[in-house]
């Protein structure tokens, strides 16, 4: 099959662009040993150079500059990212380093822009090992960013019900809903306070007040244990304390999964409200708030496991799976938050040079904060495991107790309550057998 056969659509960002050419190289690093009266040289091949691609995009019409700014805006972007390559297919980790955007008096309506990529290769620890404290600072700021983001888009998406009598039932059905869900936040949720009910005239407002009660609802499904880990990090049942914090996230978890649902229930009747939904209201007509809603809760969810994963008490008491299952369930809220964004704006998307309002393209930067955020969270999960010593198992020589053992194998007693954890079968720590086989750490 020849390319001609097989092209795909070029995008950078997700944003799409004509190509009219495209100039791929790449190039070694050589070290050259040479030889006082020796012919010719030793040539050690020291790896390929980053793979640089030239492409020459082209973008005519009427609605040439819509198009354009939102090219440009993505390369603007810090950072790499993925790109579509006619050919090539997909083309991750690429960074834009220069790009000329030209115009000419005898082209009309028409700009040829000319950008240079390089493609990193990332994860290549050079020293050191990721802090999760920090990287929980990144996915607070990130955070932030994904919030005022999709405020922004929100709102672009809402302005045409705002004056559009073709829009009425829609924007009753919108107002009607959104305040259903204060209603029963309010009788859930002591101390929610709400400033706005209005939806559709103040979205920015409105998903304020619900960050609000999204922490309220994530703060009340944590126990004594979870609120204050470092005064039970050196109980006896480790054990039991990881299973009561992995039982709180998974109540949390629920918590925030019922409000992301509560929209869809109250429009279809599933969840009773005090305000009355207009007849024939659909999902469909209430699928902005849907998406505020499930972006929010996904959101919501990346606070809470950034927060328990860089506490280093609750660290050290959970498992490898019950790290791994916290950081699971946190990309699973993210990837619907973002199939979610995808459906909502794709009929904007795709008439993006025929709507009134930029809602076409404000999406984009809100995916890609929310794809950041779930590499942020996998990336603390694996610093978190990372900072254990590697695993390994050991022979009991001699009967003794776990307090003994930790001094004789560790020389520090108090890491009794380490081996307890990784030992959970084990049935009395007070009496270890000669010839016991027990994980532990190498070191």
């Amino acid at each position: 099959m020849s390319w001609e056969e097989s092209l795909q659509d070029a995008s950078f960002r997700g944003v799409r662009f004509d190509i009219v050419n495209t100039r791929d190289s790449a190039s070694r690093d050589t070290a050259v040993y040479e030889y006082p009266y020796v012919d010719g040289g030793d040539v050690e091949d020291l790896g390929r150079k980053p793979r640089n691609l030239r492409v020459t995009a082209l973008f005519w019409g009427d609605d040439y500059e819509t198009r354009l700014q939102a090219f440009l805006a993505a390369l603007d972007v810090r950072g790499s990212a993925e790109m579509i390559h006619p050919v090539f297919g997909s083309m991750l980790y690429m960074q834009c380093i220069e790009y000329q955007a030209s115009h000419e008096a005898e082209n009309v309506d028409y700009c040829v822009v000319e950008v240079v990529f390089i493609q990193a290769r990332p994860g290549i620890a050079l020293f050191g090992a990721s802090d999760p404290m920090s990287q929980a600072d990144i996915a607070f700021n990130q955070v932030q960013s994904a919030l005022d983001g999709i405020q922004n888009a929100i709102d672009d998406l809402l302005s045409p019900l705002r004056t559009a009598k073709k829009w009425m039932k829609r924007a009753k059905s919108l107002a009607t809903t959104a305040l259903g869900m204060v209603t029963v936040l309010k009788g859930e949720l002591t101390g929610f306070v709400s400033s706005t009910t209005d939806f559709v005239n103040y979205p920015a407002a409105f998903m304020n007040d619900l960050q609000n009660a999204l922490s309220l609802t994530s703060l009340s499904s944590k126990s004594s244990v979870s609120s204050n880990p470092g005064s039970y990090a050196k109980s006896a049942d480790v054990t039991g304390v990881a299973g009561i914090v992995m039982a709180d996230w998974g109540r949390g978890r629920t918590a925030l999964q019922d409000v992301a649902a509560l929209p869809e229930q109250i429009v279809t009747g599933q969840t009773s409200a005090s305000v009355t939904v207009p007849g024939g209201s659909s999902v469909d007509d209430i699928t902005t708030l849907v998406t505020a809603v499930k972006v929010q809760v996904a959101l919501q969810m990346v606070l809470d496991a950034t927060d328990i994963l860089s506490d280093q008490d609750l660290g050290d008491l959970l498992s490898p799976d019950d790290i791994e299952h916290i950081a699971g369930d946190t990309r699973t809220s993210l990837q619907t938050a973002i199939t979610q964004i995808r459906d909502a704006f794709a009929s904007d998307t795709q008439n993006v040079s025929s709507t009134a309002t930029p809602a076409g393209i404000t999406w984009l930067p809100v995916v890609d904060s929310l794809k950041t955020l779930a590499v942020i969270v996998q990336e603390q999960a694996t610093a978190v495991m990372m900072q254990r010593p590697p695993l390994t198992t050991r022979v009991v020589s001699a009967e003794t107790n776990l307090h003994l053992l930790a001094h004789l194998w560790y020389g520090d007693y108090t890491r009794a309550t380490e081996l307890l954890r990784l030992n959970p079968s084990l049935r009395n720590p007070n009496a270890i057998k000669t010839g016991d086989i027990l994980n532990a750490y190498s070191r």
